[in-house]
């Protein structure tokens, strides 16, 4: 059996014409799943001022020739269709700016990966034609920019959903400038690399297909520390060893994480050995180096080493699952917290959390996960990117390491991640002022924001907070409306533009119950006293920061809510920019009293 297997960066697939075959599975990948862990992990990678950037790669795909001259996908069609909308979202990000000379080359290069002209059949032939029947075409029309409007199979609606996650991932780099966008398409197009697996035939591409997926590619960095657990033990514990590895994988499976160990153990070498960031492909290089050997003892403890594995396999799967949970009711609230603030998709928590010694219960992951969450709530307005915060993790989970109680733990607090963010409070405070509502997407998580900040407000008042599950039935309220009535803009917005900038904006929005949003959505005649109408209704809602959004609401004479209405400013009579920005602030007021440091803001000193 003949097989060519080479390492290919995308820009180098234009040696080839890729066709899914009908009898193939369809798209499958989930824009906020697979699409976006595909994102995360090759921007994990991205050095934009850093000289000398690795190539990173992305795993394999199989390929047989067939009698057109064109390649047969055999396995890796969800990778490959990901990579095409990838790059159908840079060109059409490109495209209708004004480029210069080289960056117009980047774009042209774009284009010649996604269809190419053949002068002699004076045909354009794609470089990935998806030829089963949920396809219908729309990847075809998206290369040649034609309007999709047939048939919207479920693969089609999974395509479009990760076009459009794509094209927002994409979009940050350009508001950084066109130059920056071109930097991140040179670093996609010539450092990330796969495996070109090309069979001689059908037959051989299957059986390579088989040998992957069902058998292995080779033996990862997991299966490889199993050996050496193995190889280093004695025969009479080797049934201890096989009943602890057992017990890992079914943590893993636990928390749908067993199809990728290698991130848990990156996160648990990491968290509680390696010192610094980890790459997945030098795990294993670097637990039989003597640096390796030396941490982690398990030439000499190899069943010690297989039972920390598995006991730290099962806090792992424990945070997942809470950290994925997005209701009321879970073992560790604030890992919840951590889903709702840092997207329930994240993981760089972890990497502190499995730091924690195995003897540390609920209180002490409760402690560390409620400090994560605040400082997740700072760079995350501020915009510091993820891999940013996985090295200062990296960083810090070593101080965390062999800690007995939590006041060691509130020193360490005290250390790292106080300095860290009140260094950055000038910048915090100037990004808060202007921030749009929408920068705290996906939804839920606007919502909580939103409903975090409520609950300090009811706390304050001496009410009861509410749950998850109370906030999650809230809609989103622009108090200024999003379609004024007959286009109808008040005259100290300089235009459209000044107006819907406006609207946007945190201070601009609230939360309220479906049935009053949909009373107030029929207030937006701005000629008239539409914020009065708007009012009365805010006095309807359970959400305390709606209710005070009129100026007479008051309970009682001098309760704790009034006095904090006073304390706050947070009084309204009428609704214009000034209003907005004041708004603003009191959010930001009580943001810095929300997201606490060892219950300190972090615009105090401690």
């Amino acid at each position: 059996m003949e097989i060519n297997a080479d390492v290919k960066s995308i820009s180098k697939l234009n040696d080839y014409f890729f066709i899914v075959p009908d009898y193939q599975r369809e798209y499958v990948w989930q824009p906020d799943d697979q699409v976006e862990q595909f994102l995360i992990d090759i921007e994990n990678e991205f050095e934009p001022t850093g000289n000398g950037q690795k190539s990173y790669f992305i795993g394999s795909i199989i390929i047989v020739k067939n009698s057109q001259g064109k390649f047969d996908v055999i396995d890796g069609q969800q990778r490959l269709t990901t990579i095409i909308l990838t790059l159908c979202a840079f060109r059409d990000l490109m495209k209708p700016l004004e480029l210069n000379s080289r960056q117009k080359k980047y774009l042209q290069n774009i284009e010649e990966l996604l269809s190419n002209f053949d002068m002699n059949s004076e045909e354009t032939n794609l470089r990935l034609e998806l030829q089963y029947e949920e396809s219908k075409d729309f990847l075809s029309r998206l290369v040649d920019e034609k309007e999709y409007t047939d048939e919207v199979t479920p693969s089609i609606k999974k395509m479009q959903h990760a076009y459009i996650k794509i094209m927002s991932y994409l979009e940050k780099y350009l508001r950084e400038g066109i130059d920056s966008l071109t930097k991140f398409s040179r670093y996609f197009l010539t450092k990330i690399e796969l495996v070109v697996i090309e069979s001689e035939d059908l037959s051989s591409a299957l059986k390579i297909f088989e040998t992957i997926n069902q058998r292995g590619a080779g033996l990862n960095a997991m299966d490889l520390v199993k050996n050496l657990l193995f190889s280093e033990a004695n025969e009479s514990e080797f049934q201890i060893i096989k009943n602890t590895w057992k017990e890992i994988t079914s943590n893993l499976q636990a928390c749908n994480e067993d199809q990728s160990p290698l991130r848990f153990l990156r996160y648990f070498l990491m968290a509680r050995y390696h010192d610094g960031i980890l790459r997945e492909d030098d795990i294993y290089k670097w637990v039989i180096s003597a640096d390796g050997k030396k941490a982690t003892k398990y030439e000499s403890k190899p069943l010690d080493f297989a039972k920390e594995l598995k006991n730290i396999s099962k806090r792992y799967s424990d945070l997942v699952i809470a950290t994925e949970l997005m209701k009321d009711g879970g073992e560790y609230p604030s890992i919840t917290n951590i889903g709702y603030v840092n997207k329930y998709k994240s993981r760089q928590h972890l990497v502190l959390l499995l730091a924690l010694d195995t003897n540390f219960g609920k209180e002490a992951i409760e402690y560390l996960g409620s400090q994560i969450e605040s400082f997740f709530f700072y760079s995350n307005t501020i915009g510091i990117q993820a891999k940013n915060n996985e090295r200062l993790f990296a960083q810090w989970a070593g101080k965390i390491r062999g800690v007995k109680d939590i006041e060691t733990l509130r020193n360490i607090i005290n250390e790292t991640m106080f300095p860290y963010l009140r260094e950055r409070i000038g910048l915090f405070k100037s990004e808060f002022q202007s921030i749009r509502h929408n920068d705290y997407n996906p939804l839920y998580r606007q919502r909580y924001i939103l409903g975090k900040i409520e609950n300090t407000v009811l706390k304050k008042a001496g009410l009861p907070i509410k749950g998850h599950e109370f906030f999650d039935g809230l809609q989103i309220e622009h108090i200024l409306p999003q379609t004024p009535k007959d286009s109808f803009i008040p005259s100290e917005f300089k235009d459209e533009d000044d107006y819907n900038s406006h609207v946007q904006l945190l201070g601009n929005v609230t939360l309220l119950e479906s049935t009053i949003n949909q009373a107030v959505n029929n207030y937006n005649d701005l000629s008239r006293e539409w914020f009065k109408l708007k009012q009365s209704e805010y006095s309807k809602s359970n959400v305390i920061i709606s209710n005070l959004l009129n100026h007479e609401y008051l309970i009682g004479r001098d309760t704790a809510l009034n006095r904090l209405k006073r304390e706050l400013n947070y009084s309204y009579e009428n609704w214009n920019k000034e209003e907005i920005k004041a708004r603003q602030e009191v959010l930001m007021e009580v943001a810095f009293d929300t997201w606490r440091l060892n219950n300190t803001r972090i615009d105090k000193q401690f």
